[in-house]
Order: structure tokens, then sequence, then C-alpha cells
């Protein structure tokens, strides 16, 4: 019985490949047809590991890990990797830790224990050239794994090597699909990793890499030291936070000397597609102001970082009015507007009204 629901689970796997909403359930199936109580992947890739998929009771526990694992190191991730490179085929937790590791470890303390998930156990399996593993838990109700059940773990190695590779490469396809289909819609897109660095570009972004705009060792860069702050703050350090449901930063303007300034936004890549099993985290959305339709004002505060009374100061200097004009139209003093003015000309890098009214005035469709 145990073998054929594990056999199910393992078919449940390979049809998420193509369906990554599937991937909590599939390997809820697995995990339980295990003896287990969930489960998830990992890499010892070196590189930046991809996003993994986590069964469906597992995502409790892996906010717990996620949020207390730098106090408290998971010994596995330290561990396990030894183990594996040794030849060894299967690990369970008292080949990990000792009983005295398990009383006294802040892991167990603050991780495993309040989470449910005090036992360990991990099947490895290779994945092109990089060792994965399958950890698989369950908690001190149903007591730790024992050898003999590992012989189950070992068989199902195989089928997950074959269907993370299949998974990958449906990923990188599925990548360059969406780059693909942003550049039939003219937006100039660059992938990004969880550091912000670029992994790959559509025809329009590469049209953009220049003297103006370039990348510096793979992140995006401008000469323009007040649009490289609002890149750093637009990608600040990376990217790993916004990969667990933060929201995205507001667009930022990158002013390129004469050139038409460019409008920045990152979109997390799951807006577009499943993140899972690649490095890819973000894309990078870049819009020539010239051809941007009229945005809303919401938008055009985002886009500079304005008070709603600034926005609207702005556009009654780009409309031509001058500063007393505006004032009066906006029923404020001469000296709040120019208050207020002075700063739009900081949050737009600006020094003149002419400036201003050409910059605010590429927001506007061409008519």
């Amino acid at each position: 019985m145990r073998v054929e629901r594990t056999e199910r689970a393992i078919e449940a796997c390979y049809d998420a490949v193509l369906a990554p909403a599937e991937w909590p359930r599939a390997l809820q199936l697995l995990a339980e047809s295990l003896g287990a109580e969930s489960c998830t992947f990992f890499s010892d890739d070196e590189e930046v590991p991809p996003k993994m998929p986590i069964s469906t009771e597992h995502a409790e526990f892996h906010e717990l890990w996620l949020r207390n694992e730098c106090d408290a190191p998971d010994p596995h991730v330290r561990r396990a990797p030894a183990f594996r490179r040794a030849g060894y085929t299967t690990l369970i937790e008292d080949q990990i830790s000792t009983k005295e590791e398990r009383r006294t470890l802040p892991y167990y303390q603050e991780i495993a224990r309040p989470g449910a998930r005090d036992w360990y156990a991990s099947t490895p399996f290779m994945v092109d050239e990089n060792r994965w593993s399958m950890p698989l838990y369950r908690g001190a109700r149903r007591g730790r794994f024992f050898p003999e059940e590992t012989r189950c773990f070992a068989k199902v190695g195989p089928h997950l090597g074959r269907i993370v590779r299949l998974a990958k490469r449906f990923a990188t396809f599925q990548q360059a699909s969406e780059l693909s289909s942003l550049e039939r819609a003219s937006c100039a897109a660059i992938l990004l990793d969880e550091e912000g660095r670029a992994k790959d570009l559509n025809v329009s972004a590469q049209k953009l890499i220049g003297e103006e705009f370039y990348l510096v060792r793979g992140r995006p860069a401008t000469d323009d030291p007040s649009s490289n702050d609002r890149l750093r703050r637009l990608l600040p350090g990376g990217l790993r936070g916004r990969r667990d449901g933060a929201p995205p930063a507001a667009p930022v303007v990158i002013s390129r000397g004469e050139r038409p300034w460019l409008l920045a936004e990152v979109m997390p890549l799951s807006a577009f597609g499943s993140d899972l099993f690649t490095a890819g985290c973000a894309v990078l959305l870049l819009t020539d102001l010239r051809s941007l339709v009229r945005p809303d004002a919401l938008r055009l505060r985002a886009a500079f970082g304005l008070t709603a009374a600034e926005a609207r100061l702005a556009a009654r200097l780009a409309s031509g009015d001058g500063i007393n004009a505006a004032a009066i139209a906006l029923g404020i003093s001469r000296e709040t507007a120019r208050t207020q003015l002075k700063a739009v000309f900081a949050k737009t890098n600006t020094h003149r009204q002419a400036e201003l009214a050409t910059l605010v005035t590429r927001l506007r469709p061409n008519p």
C-alpha cells in the first residue's frame, strides 16, 4: 500500500513540473507516503540557490525557520552536505545530532520543537553536476526516523533527480518566454537574481545598455549619482526579502543626461509565472518616459516620490503656469509654493522650472 501511495505521489510531482501551483500538494502526498509529516528540497549548489517548493504542511514550519535560523543555526544545513559528500545515501536525525545537542542547541529549542518538526531525515539525488536532497520531517508525536525506513527514501532519489532536472529546464524555458512576451509588448525587461544581478535581458533592454545606463558586476547603474541612489533603494542589497510576499518598491526615475529618462520598476517573477527552480527572482521593467501613456496621480507621485501637493504644483508648472499663477490656482501662498518647488527640484533632480516642465511633460502621451 505504501509503495502504491509513493508511486502516485511521484506521478503528482511529474505533473507539477508543468503546473507549478501543484507542487505543495504533490510534495505533501510524497511526504506522507514516506511516513513524514512534511518535506521540501535542498541544494548544495554554491550558486544562488533556486526558490524551493515546500509541501502544504511545511509552510508554517518554514516561516518559523526563516525567522529564527540566523540566531538558531540549523545543524542539518551545515552538517548534512559533508555526510553526502562522504557517500552516505540517506540520513536520519541520529546521524546529524546527539541527544545532548537536541536538548541544548538553539535550533531544537527555538525552531524544531515549537514547529513540531523534531525529527529529520533526507535522501540525496543528483541534478546535473549538483547535489540535491529531499529533507523529510516529523514531530515528537510520530517519533524519530529509523534506519530501516531509509530504504524507501533511497528508491525515490532517482525519480526526484529526473523531476527536478525537468522542472529547472521548464522554468528556464518559461523565463525566456516571459522575456519574449515583454519584448513583443515593447517593454524593456531585465531578469534579476536575488542579489539584484542581471541574469538575462530581452532585446529592448539590450538596446538601452550604453554609456549612460549599464551593468556593473551585473547590477544596473548610471553615471548620475542621484539615479544610482534611487536604484539602490529600488534594489536594496538584493531581492531576497521580496521573494516571500513583500510588496514591490515604488518606481523610480533614472536620468540619462540628454537621452530620454527611464522609469524603472521591479516586479516579482511570480507576477509573470512561477519562480520555482530558477535563480531568477524579479524582473526590472524599464520604460522610456517619452513613450509612457499618461499615468494616474498615484503613479506620478510614486515615480518621483512627490507629495500630493507637490505633484499638483509640478503639473501646473509643466502646463506653463509661472510660480505666482500656480500658487493662485492652487490656493496657496507664494512662499508655500516656493517651499514645495524646492522639494520638487530635490526629488526630481532638476534645478529650473523649464527643466522640471520638460521632465513632467515626458510623462504625458504624445499628442
